[in-house]
């Protein structure tokens, strides 16, 4: 028998939207590795160590130190005879599995079980959201402020946001959350912005012909950088009504290719990408968000995200109309796929990364050379 693996739901649904409109929202499993592992750490059983005697309570600093051969003995006494209930194998596996979702709650599907059953299920995915809302998204905007975590384009940004289990439609709460730094405002907002414009974009071409992809982009690109205004209708007033219905039926066929996009406007495309913006990542975008951004870093993203190739030379971004048609050599298919990476490699090159910023060379080497001996190993066996 062959059988079809959904596994979009391998994970539950994410509470926090709920609805027809987000049945494609679920958790990152890395949420959900990480919520269990800490419900697991509360459930355990753990006893504190004594803390040591202090001056508080009478002694002189000498006294504590002649006494202190005596704590640690006794600490290491105590350790060793709780070392055994505490750490049981058994135990913490009963208690992690004890952690089981439902991903078929909060669906259009038909659940089975009793009410009680499904409102248990229900509460736990709710428990997750929550944990999300409250611990995970706080605890990476600290590591943010920090500079523990410092995502330098929109990609590292989304590995780093994906690491910690958040998922890419929380950027516009987490940029909310960091409007006191200006450096990841602008990567934020930048990203958010991208984003939003990618599905513009792809609404624009899905509705034209393919001999007019580069048309379309073009005056796209156009709208987006420069300042595209509306239309004028010429010769509307002034025409006889005969030389109106000779041209209806030339016209006809060149407006069904060109209608997608040729009445675009810089202000129509600003205002839909606002607002797309607004309602798939709830951030209000600034109204001078179109001078603010980095132009050339939101074209290479752009063109990244969607698969645009566009010809290598000086374009003027400021210009009222810098792109042409003839700029637009190939469009490309992004499809979302699952590579295997080996993990510790990478965390070695972005700990070299980091060490050669602080100029220790020689620490930066041995990551890199150790990175390299793991890559060779694992990446390249087969070939």
């Amino acid at each position: 028998r062959h059988y079809i693996l959904d596994l979009m739901r391998v994970t539950p649904r994410d509470s926090n939207y709920i609805g027809l409109q987000h049945r494609f929202c679920v958790l990152r499993p890395e949420l959900v590795a990480s919520f269990v592992e800490a419900e697991s750490i509360k459930k355990s059983p753990t006893e504190k160590v004594p803390d040591a005697p202090t001056e508080s309570n009478g002694q002189e600093p000498d006294d504590i130190a002649s006494g202190s051969d005596a704590t640690a003995a006794s600490v290491e006494e105590h350790d060793k005879s709780d070392e055994t209930p505490v750490s049981t194998p058994a135990e913490s596996n009963d208690m992690t599995a004890e952690i089981l979702f439902n991903p078929n709650v909060f669906t259009e599907y038909k659940l089975a079980g009793s009410p009680e059953e499904i409102e248990v299920d229900e509460a736990l995915v709710k428990k997750v959201g929550s944990y999300l809302l409250d611990t995970v998204i706080p605890k990476f905007v600290q590591d943010l402020c920090s500079l523990d975590v410092s995502p330098m384009d929109g990609q590292t940004l989304t590995d780093v946001l994906h690491s910690n289990g958040i998922n890419v439609r929380y950027l516009g709460k987490v940029a909310g959350m960091i409007k006191h730094l200006p450096h990841l405002w602008d990567l934020f907002s930048a990203e958010i912005i991208v984003r939003s414009a990618k599905h513009v974009v792809k609404d624009i071409l899905r509705q034209s012909p393919d001999h007019n992809i580069a048309p379309a982009v073009a005056h796209f690109l156009n709208c987006f950088f420069g300042k595209v205004l509306a239309a004028s209708s010429k010769g509307s007033t002034g025409s006889p009504q005969s030389k109106t219905q000779k041209k209806s039926s030339e016209s006809a066929s060149s407006k069904k290719g060109q209608s997608a996009f040729s009445q675009l406007t810089s202000d129509g495309v600003w205002s839909d990408i606002k607002e797309f913006a607004k309602h798939k990542y709830q951030f209000e975008a600034p109204d001078d968000v179109r001078v603010g951004t980095k132009r050339v870093a939101v074209l290479r993203n752009l063109c990244q995200k969607v698969g645009i190739t566009i010809a290598a030379r000086k374009y003027d971004l400021h210009s009222t109309t810098p792109f042409q048609p003839s700029d637009i050599l190939n469009l490309q298919p992004v499809v979302k796929h699952s590579v295997p990476t080996c993990t510790d490699a990478r965390k070695l090159m972005e700990a070299g990364k980091i060490r050669m910023a602080e100029g220790t060379l020689n620490e930066a080497y041995a990551l890199f050379s150790e990175a390299f001996s793991l890559l060779q190993q694992v990446k390249y066996i087969l070939a």
